[in-house]
């Protein structure tokens, strides 16, 4: 598993290495985003776990292609494993009792960094024509063991996602609908699976700075015999100035191997365009 990772951060490395070469004839942009999400659920056990999350986040865009990072500082109360979840947190795969397989006991709170991913997203734009919003990404996403898989902030394993997604985005609004496979490493002490995930959203422009939008989100559980995580949320976002936009998200579980109730706020800074 260790020479798989390896082998990983060196392709992602390389890829990122040629893409900076053609940097400076791109129409480019940096981004950097941070903010604090929280979530609360029993995820099928007798006590909530709680997840207070600092996302940290940094991407560049330039032309057709887009590479991301992100890592989250991690302070997690409850003894639900939720370490095994989408990006962002909020939805484990579910419990077990404390102690079993999937389940930490944890008694107190941990607080670290969690685990690290890296992914490179190709647009393919104006599918319908020069003015179409019409739009198909393919992205590839790779999930680093770097959180303390024993203190419950890491999942201890290398995974792999392949996500399309198809939408259509214009001045007013716009909706989406993707769908993905994960591909999981092995993870000590716990079988998993591979598994399928989808998701659909719409936005919406509110006036020339604030948009809002809705969006749901499914996929399989990790491990066998528990229940699918699904949630949906909605969200605010406003333009305070042309390179830094405010967001705030507010959503729900919609499955036991989810958090009950999540919210966050999250802060965007976008360069101008290089």
């Amino acid at each position: 598993m260790k020479r798989r990772t390896m082998a990983s951060v060196a392709g992602i490395l390389s890829a990122l290495g040629a893409f900076g070469g053609a940097m400076a004839s791109a129409d480019t942009r940096v981004s950097f985003a941070s903010g604090v999400d929280y979530s609360s659920g029993d995820y099928g056990q007798a006590i909530d776990t709680e997840v207070l999350s600092v996302p940290l986040a940094a991407r560049v865009i330039t032309d057709h292609w887009s590479f991301r990072a992100s890592i989250p500082y991690l302070s997690i109360k409850g003894p639900a494993d939720v370490a095994d979840t989408t990006e962002g947190g909020g939805g484990g795969d579910g419990g077990g009792d404390p102690g079993g397989a999937g389940s930490l006991a944890r008694t107190g709170t941990e607080v670290g960094f969690g685990d690290l991913t890296l992914q490179a997203t190709r647009s393919f734009r104006r599918l319908g024509g020069e003015d179409s919003g019409v739009y198909f990404d393919v992205t590839g996403r790779v999930r680093l063991p770097t959180g303390d898989e024993d203190r419950g902030l890491g999942v201890g394993a290398t995974d792999y996602t392949v996500l399309g997604e198809f939408g259509n985005s214009g001045e007013t609004g716009g909706v989406y609908a993707n769908a993905g496979w994960r591909f999981l490493g092995d993870r000590t002490g716990t079988e998993r699976e591979d598994g399928a995930q989808a998701g659909v959203g719409a936005w919406l422009r509110v006036n020339e700075g604030a948009r809002i939008g809705a969006s749901a989100s499914w996929r399989e559980a990790s491990s066998q015999g528990n229940d699918d995580p699904a949630s949906a949320s909605v969200f605010w976002s406003q333009r305070l100035s042309d390179n830094l936009r405010l967001s705030i998200n507010a959503g729900a579980g919609l499955s036991e191997a989810s958090a009950d109730y999540t919210g966050g706020v999250r802060l965007t800074w976008r360069s101008d365009r290089f």
